[in-house]
């Protein structure tokens, strides 16, 4: 099994619980070879290592965000931003902020043309990132909710 790619690698891992093996094989597995891997494997695995390793989950959730970015696929920048925004958590939480600063300056080096990506990328920097915007769902009941208040007062 250890010769076998690394997507199935992982997804071995992950399926058989071997959650300690897992964050072993990301904890060597460079950058790089992290942005390859499958959306499908990745973000499960970084879901399963966020208790006990957030250092480890955090490459995850970095490599996912580099994934879309990289690719310039422009229709999910909103789930970069909600990967880099794990990344930064993930980050913070391990005590590694000097990674977090390495990614800023990564993303921002190579993708400052990026007008569709940037500005929600430097509010995520700021401190504001998609998670804190209320949700679809937040917006309508108050606006609707307000409508309806105002029709039956």
């Amino acid at each position: 099994a250890l010769r076998a790619d690394l997507d199935s690698l992982m997804e071995l891992l992950f399926e058989t619980g071997e959650i300690e093996r897992l964050a072993e094989l990301v904890r060597r597995t460079k950058n790089e070879a992290l942005e390859r891997v499958s959306y499908y494997m990745a973000e499960p695995a970084a879901k399963a290592l966020e208790k006990h390793h957030p250092d480890l989950a955090a490459r995850l959730w970095h490599a996912l965000g580099m994934q879309i970015v990289n690719a310039r696929k422009s229709k999910l920048y909103d789930a970069a931003l909600f990967h880099f925004e794990r990344a930064m958590r993930c980050y913070q939480e391990a005590g590694r902020t000097t990674e977090w600063e390495r990614t800023v300056h990564r993303v921002r080096s190579q993708h400052q043309r990026k007008t569709g990506f940037m500005p929600g990328f430097e509010k995520l920097v700021a401190g504001s990132g998609p998670t804190d915007k209320p949700s679809f769902l937040e917006r309508a009941r108050a606006r609707w909710g307000k409508r309806y208040e105002e029709e039956n007062l």
